[in-house]
């Protein structure tokens, strides 16, 4: 008896060892092949022991006497089941293995902090893994097999619900970030990137968290300067808070408050300097300060009627700088910008009827100029009796036109010195051997003669002279206003 008291009672040490890990700590169940052996062998014995060594152990001994009957017979004892050694090591090893894959689902949900979003729920996974840790130690590795499994569903339960939770943490970001709660908001978007590292409305929203002091801080100061009545530096406020959040509603909303607050000042501004600027004929200053009205409000009919009424005083006002212009323009007789100032006036009323009547008289004079300019450029072109004639019918066109002024009146008395120098004859004396016969070509037949003189006028002349038996001869003659009287001896001496 004494010698089976240890393997009834007494601890197996290797099943002492097996005392369940601690959650939160991820280990791996390796068992090596030579203790599996070493197990089984001690399991095979101790049976063996059990079914041979014990029942003699436990026979009544032959001296012993009988025992004296009972008044009543006892019922039978119930048969002891015997333990399977190697069924202990396999459950053990099923519930290390469940342990393990219960710490491994636990790590991940916890990087996305489970615990925070699924607290009930966590909450009893954690005590299903607890009890399954007793029955463990307890060495009940079935049980303990069971309950690993089951805190694992809750684990899996728990990780369907992370897209919930995800878009829950969002949603609080978001109404923190309304309520102006700036760490509220920083848990939320911070939670919602441990569910999922990464996600980009999530990073924006934590982006918008952080700086949410500085953008509320900026609207507060708007606030105040726009009650004090400073909204040029309240708008500054409020547009540094958009630039910095472009979301933060209450900034937008108030910056476009008080850009209208603004714009309806500066159009009132706008519209009580154009009045003034009509009263004083400042068209030019009209026109920019009704212009501008009408960017802020285009339908405003008091800012188009100014608009109106500055453009037509602007277009008088042009109208008579540009006459008076012309006519300065045509005592100098600069014709040709003449009939450019005439026409911006056209351009800009095509019914007034100096620029009509300007234009015309700058073209006349512009053609007048240039025809006594061709006469004057060439004057040798006066030698041609067919152009001394139009030449003095130009000069009587010149004389019936009432504008003429200084510089083309200087010009038609050149013109009228060089005609009359192109018209006078000057004295050609000819020589000849009164045996040659003479031509003078545009003039006729001179005959034959010893000294003759004729008269010509200016221009180039050519003299043919011929004689039976004799070559003929040619002879240019050219009489100049310039010249003295020429001197041209003609003779044919070559013979044929």
């Amino acid at each position: 008896m004494s010698s089976a008291q240890p393997a009834k009672n007494g601890p197996n040490r290797d099943e002492s060892s097996a005392s369940p890990v601690p959650i939160g700590v991820r280990t791996h169940a390796v068992v090596s092949g030579r203790w599996v052996a070493t197990a089984l062998a001690a399991a095979a014995g101790l049976a063996a022991m059990v079914f041979y060594v014990l029942p003699t152990w436990l026979a009544p001994s032959r001296d012993t006497p009988p025992a004296a009957p009972a008044s009543a017979p006892r019922a039978p004892a119930a048969p002891v089941r015997a333990v399977d050694p190697g069924e202990t090591v396999r459950q053990r090893l099923s519930a290390e293995e469940a342990a393990a894959r219960y710490r491994e689902a636990s790590e991940a949900l916890q990087q996305k902090a489970a615990p925070e979003w699924a607290p009930q729920e966590w909450a009893a996974a954690t005590a299903r893994a607890g009890d399954a840790a007793a029955a463990t130690s307890t060495r009940d590795y079935a049980r303990a097999v069971k309950l690993y499994d089951d805190a694992g569903q809750r684990l899996r339960a728990i990780s369907e619900q992370a897209d919930t939770a995800f878009e829950r943490a969002l949603a609080a970001g978001a109404a923190a970030i309304e309520a102006r709660a700036s760490a509220n908001a920083v848990k939320a978007f911070k939670m919602a990137l441990m569910i999922r590292p990464g996600n980009r409305k999530a990073q924006h929203g934590l982006a918008r968290a952080e700086r949410l002091d500085e953008v509320v801080a900026l609207f507060s100061e708007g606030e105040l300067q726009e009650k004090a009545g400073a909204l040029a530096q309240a708008r500054r406020q409020y547009a540094e808070a958009v630039k910095l959040d472009p979301e933060f509603a209450p900034a937008k909303a108030t910056l476009a408050r008080v850009d209208a607050r603004l714009a309806a000042a500066h159009f009132d501004e706008l519209m009580t300097r154009g009045l003034g600027q009509l009263e004083r004929s400042d068209w030019s200053g009209a026109e920019r300060s009704f212009s501008a009205a009408l960017k802020i409000r285009p339908a405003h009919a008091a800012a188009a009627d100014g608009l109106a009424r500055a453009k037509e005083g602007l277009q008088r006002e042009t109208l008579a700088r540009l006459q008076r212009e012309a006519r300065i323009l045509e005592t100098s007789e600069r014709w040709d910008e003449v009939l450019a100032s005439y026409r911006r006036a056209e351009a800009i009323d095509p019914t007034i009827a100096f620029a009509s009547e300007g234009i015309a008289r700058a073209r006349r004079m512009i053609a007048l100029h240039a025809r006594v300019d061709a006469y004057l450029a060439k004057p040798e072109r006066l030698y041609s009796a067919a152009v001394r004639t139009e030449a003095s019918q130009f000069l009587a066109t010149l004389d019936h036109e009432a504008t003429i002024g200084p510089r083309l009146a200087e010009d038609r008395q050149r013109l009228e010195t060089a005609l009359k120098r192109a018209s006078t004859r000057i004295a050609v004396k000819l020589s000849s051997d009164n045996a040659t016969e003479v031509t003078l070509y545009r003039v006729g037949r001179l005959g034959q003669f010893q000294n003759r003189e004729i008269a010509l006028t200016p221009g180039t002349y050519t003299l043919v002279g011929s004689r039976p038996g004799y070559k003929d001869v040619r002879v240019e003659l050219i009489v100049s206003p310039e010249s003295e009287s020429p001197r041209v001896f003609i003779a044919c001496k070559e013979r044929v």
